[in-house]
């Protein structure tokens, strides 16, 4: 920084001091005269600006700074120095774009589409078109389910001289067409793609798939036609695939053959292809070519344990073509090898009668001898037997009935007896049904309950529309069900009963009252979730979180082992920890893995859970387990499998509904605390100013507070901050000099930062005070905080001689209101913060002030 720099800077900070706003705004432009990309002159002369209420010349300042904003650490500044400056004011449509793309970073699809096309516009009536559609191909990333907006892009660039773009977008946009029923104009749509962007292998294909879809000759030709230039070079399984039914559309069976074959041994499936192509094969009177195929096809199914599935497309196919006479001795042997001889006896008997159609009485007479060795009581065969004489020869059929033994009896009997013992069975049945539809109400009823305790609104309304599907009207006479549509806001449609609105906790927005009568267990449960989460969360690594949690939820349900595991199924787990009851020792990491690869493999309760018992999964009773119960962690952005909680027995034990409950809640919250906890770590390690203090840079406020404002929201949980200052301390500065003071804060945070937890985060907030961000922590809290931070704090000597010095804090909690989104709550609770800073200063300091405001609703962020 230059001399003259330096004595702008400090003449404009006096002019401030004294209030002589004109003279501080001469100061700062001195400042950008000779230094154009200084930003705290450009923050400075924007803040001042806009306190003289001139938006257009703060705008122009603040744009300027929005420019030089472009470390990925300042995305959030840049957006928010944007929202609140910017956007009311007309700006260039570059600022516009890079506005939008900071907001797509920030995954805020809906706000980055309005920008895009704002840009987009503006770019075009500048005649700007390449930079139009840069804009254009954003906008079809973000709303990729829009065909207009595919469509747009496509003749923009078509317009602009890209072709391979606007085949891109005309592709993407019939694609979306072609989902929404609309054939016609996703033909359309493809063939221009196509006209675009001839020798693309993926619009030929797809546009091929469209016209086979029309289901006529000229659509199966130009298909053919579309994919033959590609016979030679292309081998992929969707081109091979397609192909071959483009083939077999066009009745080059032989050809399809070869083809198909080819796409199954790149790909195992349930060969629909292959057994489509037999059926057209025996059609066309291509007999052996059929049978050869299925030969093949059975070899492979067959190895890999497919037989049912085989036999079952064979049954099809018979039934398809009844007249085929090699596809029924095919059908015969397939049978005889199952030894499944019901089927085999019954196509043995369509197998005769076609021999005799087709006037072959000699191998009529074979296959009825292999049915009279398979069944020689059937009465039938008497009349088989009739059908031959005078075909064959006598003595022949004389030796065929020495063999057959006619059926003992047939009577009306025993259809009677069984229609007696079905109406015997249909009232056990029915009363079983009621005891199951009861205790099935039970469980979901108990279900909706808790995910209400626990602020799990949206599980809640899944199990009471499902309540309302299996029992349409119970909440007529059942007050339980009543009370719980009331708690959720929730009712069936058309029902009688109307939810009404449910009190509102003035401190966590929960639900306090209970909906029926909790059983001793279930309370309990509750209490000990709240206790276990609390106790988790304390934690200051994931680690340790992990370890805390399955030794509480171990103890607890007093089991044998407790597993936790964070991880993707079926990879290496990231990160587990074990319970194990005194005296037992740890399992090997190799049958911790395979106990999770059964259990992944476990058929789902009821409840979500996965029960599992050691005679179907061997590795339990290797780590001393009868049965073991898991539930799979999932994570809350993605929705993807992200862990498991695993609770283990020694002895056999049925698992009740409020274990697997109790498992799924205290997994829920496990998991989003080592979330939390890993991204407070990434701030610390992406935003230290200073490795011998430790404390966040300035820059990294902002982002720290609507990262703990969202998880505040998430959780319904508090959150405050407290800005400590040393009193007078621009004066300080001038008499003892910036470095002395330097090495007095250093000194302060030291000592301050073993005073506060592990998950509160403390930022060097300008060159005489710090900012403490408190996570979890009330108003009265950081209040309580802050008296001991000044106390501790009166006890550091400073490096210069003097009095001893005083400190002043601002305290605020973060409030909601029903028209604040993060940034808005993140910007009060800033202000109010420096507001009673200001207020403390103008008391004559030594004091901690926490501003009020008027009206508003003091409680935790809502979810």
């Amino acid at each position: 920084m230059t001399p003259d720099v330096t004595k702008h800077l400090e003449r404009a900070k006096r002019c401030l001091e004294k209030n002589r706003v004109e003279d501080a705004i001469e100061a700062y432009q001195a400042v950008l005269e000779a230094a154009p990309t200084h930003q705290e002159a450009m923050q400075a002369l924007g803040d001042l600006y806009a306190r003289l209420d001139q938006p257009e010349r703060a705008a122009t300042h603040y744009g300027k700074l929005f420019d030089r904003l472009t470390d990925p650490r300042d995305d959030l500044k840049a957006i928010a120095l944007y929202t609140r400056f910017l956007k009311l004011v007309p700006q260039p449509p570059e600022r516009v774009a890079r506005y939008a793309l900071l907001l797509q970073k920030q995954n805020r699809p809906e706000e980055a589409i309005e920008q895009y096309q704002l840009a987009s516009e503006q770019f075009i009536a500048q005649g700007r078109g390449d930079a139009a559609l840069a804009c254009q191909e954003r906008l079809a990333q973000l709303d990729p389910n829009n065909g207009a907006r595919h469509f747009a892009q496509g003749e923009l660039a078509e317009r602009q001289g890209k072709p391979l773009i606007a085949a891109r977008g005309f592709l993407r946009a019939g694609q979306l067409a072609l989902a929404a029923g609309e054939l016609d104009r996703a033909l359309e749509l493809f063939a221009r793609a196509h006209q675009l962007a001839p020798t693309e292998r993926g619009v030929a294909l797809v546009y091929a798939q469209a016209r086979l879809r029309q289901g006529t000759a000229l659509g199966d030709a130009a298909a053919l036609k579309l994919l033959e230039r590609f016979s030679t070079s292309e081998s992929d399984s969707t081109y091979l695939e397609t192909f071959g039914e483009a083939l077999m559309r066009a009745g080059q069976l032989v050809r399809a053959r070869g083809v198909l074959e080819q796409f199954y041994k790149e790909k195992v499936g349930s060969y629909e292809k292959l057994f489509d192509l037999v059926d057209r094969c025996l059609k066309a009177r291509q007999d052996d070519q059929a049978i050869q195929i299925l030969a093949c096809v059975k070899k492979r199914m067959l190895d890999s344990r497919r037989e049912s599935e085989f036999a079952a497309q064979l049954d099809r196919l018979a039934e398809a073509n009844p007249s085929s006479l090699r596809l029924f001795e095919f059908w015969g042997a397939l049978y005889n090898e199952l030894n499944r001889e019901a089927k085999y006896f019954d196509v043995l008997i369509r197998l005769f009668d076609l021999h005799l159609e087709a006037g072959n009485p000699s191998a009529a007479c074979e296959t009825l001898e292999r049915m009279v060795d398979v069944d020689p009581y059937d009465f039938r065969n008497q009349q088989r037997l009739e059908k031959l004489e005078g075909r064959v020869d006598p003595a022949y059929l004389r030796g065929v009935a020495s063999r057959l033994v006619q059926a003992a009896s047939q009577g009306p009997a025993a259809p009677t007896i069984g229609r007696s013992l079905s109406e015997e069975a249909t009232d056990d049945d029915r009363f079983i049904e009621e005891g199951r539809a009861e205790h099935a109400l039970e469980d979901l009823l108990v279900q909706a309950e808790i995910f209400l305790q626990y602020s799990l609104h949206p599980k809640a309304i899944e199990r009471l529309q499902k309540i309302a599907e299996m029992f349409p009207g119970e909440e007529e006479h059942n007050e339980r069900l009543r009370n719980l549509y009331q708690m959720a806001h929730w009712s069936p449609a058309g029902s009688k009963i109307r939810a009404e609105a449910a009190r509102a906790s003035s401190s966590s927005g929960g639900i306090t009252g209970k909906t029926g009568t909790y059983s001793v267990e279930t309370l309990r449960d509750l209490s000990k979730i709240s206790e276990i989460n609390q106790t988790v969360y304390r934690q200051a690594t994931p680690r340790a979180m992990l370890s805390v949690a399955v030794n509480e939820v171990g103890t607890y349900l007093r089991v044998m082992r407790c597993l936790a595991v964070v991880g993707a199924p079926g990879q290496p787990p990231q990160m587990a920890a074990e319970f194990c009851a005194p005296g037992v020792e740890a399992s090997a990491g190799s049958l911790i893995v395979r106990l999770l690869g059964h259990l992944e493999r476990a058929a789902p309760d009821s409840l979500g859970g996965l029960p599992l018992e050691a005679a179907a999964a061997p590795v339990l009773r290797e780590m001393g387990l009868e049965t073991a119960l898991g539930v799979p962690l999932t994570d809350k952005e993605t929705q993807a499998p992200a862990g498991m909680l695993v609770a283990g027995c020694a002895a056999p034990h049925k698992w009740k509904p409020n274990e697997t409950y109790f498992l799924q809640a205290v997994g829920d919250q496990m998991l989003l605390s080592l979330h939390h906890t890993r991204l407070r770590t990434l701030v610390r390690t992406l935003a230290v100013a200073d490795e011998k203090t430790g404390l966040l840079a300035r820059s990294s406020y902002t982002d720290c507070l609507l990262g703990e404002t969202q998880r505040a929201k998430s959780q319904g949980t508090p959150l405050a901050v407290a800005l400590l200052q040393i009193d007078r301390g621009s004066e300080l500065i001038h008499q003892q000099g910036e470095a002395q003071v330097e090495n007095h804060m250093e000194q302060l945070a030291r000592v301050l930062q073993p005073v506060v937890r592990q998950n509160d985060l403390a930022v060097k907030y300008n060159a005489w005070s710090l900012a403490f961000i408190l996570p979890d922590t009330t108003l009265a809290g950081a209040r309580s905080l802050a008296e001991k931070l000044r106390k501790v704090a009166v006890g550091v000597r400073p490096p210069w001689d003097g009095a001893q010095l005083t400190l002043s804090a601002g305290v605020a909690e973060a409030i909601a209101r029903p028209d604040y989104d993060s940034e808005d709550i993140v910007t009060d609770l800033i202000n109010r913060a420096e507001f009673g800073l200001e207020d403390a200063r103008k008391m004559g300091g030594d004091t901690i002030v926490s501003p009020e405001i008027p009206g508003a609703e003091k409680r935790h962020v809502p979810n």
